[in-house]
Order: structure tokens, then C-alpha cells, then sequence
């Protein structure tokens, strides 16, 4: 398949990727189930996920992006769960404790500028940082797992832009290159 994997985010600030490798070497000794951790610096909240993507359409979705209303918001990092449940869990990851219903805020307004370019709205958003992804589950205690995150502490931090960006995906961990940005906080 030719094209670019896209998708839309909130970029995680440093002081919560510091959080996070921090907690990735306990994390990783907890788990018995082979997991591929998410890499610090690739750390971000995804809003929309858009495929593979030929030039035309990435063209066409850095301007349709441009429309979506946009008000920088507090985050904050809390929580967890499992995508899609206790009995076979794909995906461990973070809530948020703030900054929630302006996640989704977001998630909707991008969903509306690009809906009219043929892009599916998809399923239902939940505001969420990928831990990691379970490649082989191993008979982990969850529950309890989740537990000890909850009582994990995250900073806050403020988003004052969101991104378009290209994934590449390689041997090592995908490569996730910023391709636009929205916002008042956006270089530009």
C-alpha cells in the first residue's frame, strides 16, 4: 500500500514523558506478559487516526485542520484501563483526570472538517495515552496493575496546539514526524 500513515494529536509534554520513563522500567517488571512499551518520546494522545494516505489527501486535511475551533486546555495525566478488557487485553493505558471533555471537544471538531473529505468518524473517542500493546498475554493480574497505576501522580500540563503527523513505520519503534500544527502555540 503507497501513501503515508497520518494521524492527529495532542503532543505530551516533557515533564509527563519524564513521568513515564520513569515508570516504564517497573511497569516492565510487573508485567509477565511480552509487551512493547511505548517509547517516551513518541508518547502523545491520539484525537484522530487517518489511514494510509496518498499526497492529495494529506494536502486536503492540512486545510480542512485549519477550520477546527481551537482554545488552548489543561491536561492532566490519571488512571487506566485496558483496551478492549480484562479477559484479553490489547492495549494498557493512561486516562486523563483533566482535560477530558476538551479532548473530546477537539476530537469532534476534527472529526467535522474532515468528515465532509470522506474520512470515516470511527469509534466512539476516549481521551487515552497508550502504555503499551500486549503481544502475548501471560495470565497478568490487571486488576491489581491498574490499581497501582491509579496511584500513580502525573503533572498537568496546558495544550496550546495539536498536530498532524506522519507515522513510519520501522524495525525499531515507529517514527512520528509532525507534518502541520494548529494553535496558538503552533510554529508557523
Amino acid at each position: 500500500m503507497s501513501g503515508q500513515r497520518a494521524f492527529v494529536a495532542v503532543e505530551v509534554a516533557d515533564k509527563c514523558r519524564s513521568r513515564l520513563e520513569k515508570l516504564l522500567p517497573g511497569l516492565g517488571r510487573e508485567v509477565k506478559s511480552r509487551m512493547t512499551w511505548t517509547r517516551p518520546e513518541n508518547w502523545h494522545l491520539t484525537l484522530k487516526f487517518l489511514g494510509q494516505l496518498e499526497p492529495d489527501r494529506i494536502t486536503a486535511a492540512k486545510d480542512a485542520l485549519k477550520g477546527v475551533p481551537f482554545e488552548p486546555f489543561t491536561i492532566r495525566p490519571g488512571g487506566g484501563g485496558v483496551f478492549p478488557g480484562m479477559k484479553k487485553p490489547n492495549v494498557l493505558w493512561v486516562g486523563l483526570n483533566a482535560g477530558g471533555p476538551e479532548c473530546a471537544a477537539l476530537a469532534r471538531g476534527i472529526n467535522e472538517q474532515l468528515s465532509p473529505l470522506g474520512f470515516p468518524e470511527g469509534r466512539p473517542f476516549l481521551p487515552h495515552l497508550t502504555l503499551g500493546r500486549v503481544k502475548l498475554e501471560k495470565g497478568d493480574d490487571w486488576r491489581k496493575l491498574l490499581k497501582e497505576l491509579r496511584k500513580v501522580e502525573w503533572p498537568s500540563f496546558t495544550v496550546r496546539r495539536f498536530c498532524l503527523f506522519r507515522s513510519t513505520l520501522r524495525s525499531n519503534g515507529p517514527l512520528y514526524t509532525e507534518l502541520a500544527a494548529y494553535g496558538p502555540g503552533a510554529r508557523g
